[in-house]
């Protein structure tokens, strides 16, 4: 019986692996849940404009704490004898914070939609809220696919990563 080779594998800038690298990261997936319940909370007044107002201000104000927050941490684990380095560790927290920057862009597009009237305020809402769940779902689909496991558990990754969405939902659907 002749040895079964796995198939060549495509490391190219959209395999799997890769993808699981750069965009599965904490920062992408809490950045996701952290835009999805400031568009939730701040549909007030029911205009487009506003909401992707304050989403934007909220999610940069976010980001730049994160930034500090990285940053800070990263002179704390340096050694008391190593110098300290703030443009290198401001460098690494630029890095390791543009998951929440990334976060924020799918629910904006249909929010911008809104705000150019090709969408109702209504539907752009909703759909932003929506979009949050489908990055989720895909964030966590690709968490387990890339590992190679079987399509069960990528579906299975995929529902309970989407599942914080749909709880964001629910939690707007109650404070209405």
């Amino acid at each position: 019986m002749a040895d079964r080779a796995d198939p060549p594998r495509f490391d190219g800038p959209w395999s799997m692996p890769r993808l699981r690298r750069g965009l599965v990261t904490p920062e992408l997936v809490s950045g996701t849940v952290l835009v999805s319940v400031v568009i939730a909370v701040s549909d007030v007044s029911g205009r487009s404009l506003d909401t992707m107002g304050i989403t934007i201000v909220s999610m940069l104000v976010l980001w730049l704490s994160q930034v500090y927050i990285v940053a800070i941490a990263v002179q704390g684990t340096r050694a008391e004898s190593e110098p300290i380095r703030v443009r290198e560790s401001i460098r690494f927290a630029f890095g390791r914070a543009v998951g929440l920057l990334y976060a924020t862009i799918p629910p904006l597009i249909p929010l911008g939609l809104g705000v150019l009237g090709v969408l109702d305020a209504e539907v752009a809402y909703w759909s932003a809220l929506w979009m949050g769940v489908l990055v989720l779902a895909v964030l966590g689909w690709i968490a387990f696919a890339s590992r190679r496991a079987a399509w069960y558990w990528r579906l299975g990754g995929a529902c309970a990563t989407a599942a914080l969405g749909l709880l964001i939902i629910l939690l707007r659907i109650f404070i209405k």
